[in-house]
């Protein structure tokens, strides 16, 4: 029997059982700064399969964006299947999640892990716990195939995918790089990602002049100038967007989104201070830091209409720069893949996407950036929103279109 159809039957075999290790992921709570207990459970699974090798803590030095949390007790989780040559191959997911803003507003309570009309209901079902599990049932298949590939595969589960990307960069700066990885999360499953937009948070905090309600006059509402601000960057994305070529695949491709506004403690005065927190994606050739100079000029527009108001612009722990790596080796054959393995099923495209991932924080092995893609694992909906769910149905062809292309990726480099 070719190995390809005997990995094929065990995932297909093993599907349902790593269908409820995704569930019991998903029921374990790991918000952004909180991904402990996923992955003290990670890390049992891949000590079962006996594959766990260490933990790996990020630390606060540069290149890791500062965060402002502590990463005692959150740390990467790092499994190796020993293959028997020097190429590398990593399979990344991530244990962060989204919060949860209001679960009474949820369909289905969002850790429950409730299945229905072939959906799997949960925050990180989609982003990116489906990807946990996948990457488990992966491992799980080439032990008991009993396969060495032409050198080792490397598992990686890693935190802070959300916002900083210090997981991954941890767990590269700790020596895990490779020839190719794949980034298992969550999109349709016939889109390969091989390219995103850049993405910062900016906050930006309004010192305003406090007064009794009934004086207010004599005041200065920050919250009044939070609608100025606010209005004035996002009259500089509509400018942007207006002048700017679309970038590979994404037309319009400067965004910004005002995820907090903060402000105030009673009705009975004036406010001191207001903060706004908000997220800004963009297109090259700008980068992190020339996107935060210029919400600095914007605010210091803003505080020259009104003088009496003091604006700071702040940066957030997302410091994403653009990536692209377009159809490098790794993209073209996952999408000779999935053309030989589901002709007229799946009709795979690679592109960019609005958002970001982690692939800019791999390496090969001399420092030189991966050959890599990220194959998203899963069809779903609702990332980052209630009632997020992940498409059941994906999980089987998804694994073995990911087994496949590991296999043609050694047998044609």
């Amino acid at each position: 029997m070719r190995l390809e159809h005997r990995l094929h039957q065990l995932i297909e075999k093993q599907a349902s059982n790593y269908l409820g290790v995704l569930r019991d992921l998903v029921a374990i709570p790991s918000v952004l700064g909180d991904e402990g207990a996923v992955q003290r459970r990670v890390k049992e699974h891949l000590l079962d399969l006996g594959v766990f090798e260490r933990e790996v803590f990020a630390i606060t030095n540069p290149p890791f964006v500062p965060s402002g949390r502590s990463y005692e007790g959150r740390p990467c989780v790092v499994g190796r299947l020993p293959g028997c040559g020097n190429r590398q191959f990593i399979l990344n997911a991530h244990a962060d999640t989204a919060p949860v803003e209001d679960a009474t507003s949820w369909m289905y309570p969002p850790f429950a892990a409730e299945i229905a009309d072939g959906k799997l209901y949960g925050r990180g079902a989609l982003d990116d716990k489906a990807g946990l599990a996948m990457m488990l049932l992966i491992a799980e298949c080439l032990r008991k195939a009993d396969v060495q590939l032409p050198g080792d595969v490397i598992l990686e589960s890693v935190i802070e995918d959300e916002d900083t990307g210090n997981g991954t960069l941890a767990c590269t700066e700790a020596g895990y790089r490779a020839d190719a990885a794949i980034v298992i999360d969550g999109t349709w499953p016939f889109r390969i990602i091989d390219a995103h937009l850049g993405q910062i948070w900016v906050r930006f905090e309004i010192a305003g002049i406090a007064a009794a309600s009934c004086s207010c006059r004599r005041g200065l509402n920050p919250i009044g100038i939070v609608s100025d601000l606010t209005r004035r960057v996002e009259d500089w994305v509509a400018e942007q967007n207006r002048s700017q070529e679309q970038w590979l695949n994404i037309s319009q491709p400067f965004f910004v989104n005002v995820g907090t506004i903060q402000s105030g403690c009673w009705p009975g005065a004036v406010p001191e201070k207001a903060t706004i927190d908000l997220q800004i994606g963009f297109p090259p050739p700008w980068t992190p830091e020339s996107l935060f100079a210029e919400c600095g000029q914007i605010a210091r527009s803003v505080q020259e209409r009104e003088p009496r108001c003091r604006i700071e612009a702040r940066r957030g722990s997302l410091w994403t720069p653009p990536h692209a790596h377009v159809n490098n080796a790794i993209v073209k054959i996952m999408k000779r893949t999935i053309q030989r393995l589901r002709p007229g099923e799946m009709e795979p495209i690679n592109q960019a996407v609005m958002g970001h991932c982690d692939l800019r924080n791999l390496r090969r092995a001399a420092g030189a950036v991966k050959t890599r893609v990220g194959q998203r694992a899963v069809g779903g909906g609702n990332p980052h929103a209630p009632d997020e769910f992940y498409q059941v149905e994906h999980f089987v062809p998804v694994a073995q279109n990911i087994v496949s292309a590991m296999l043609d990726f050694h047998a044609l480099v």
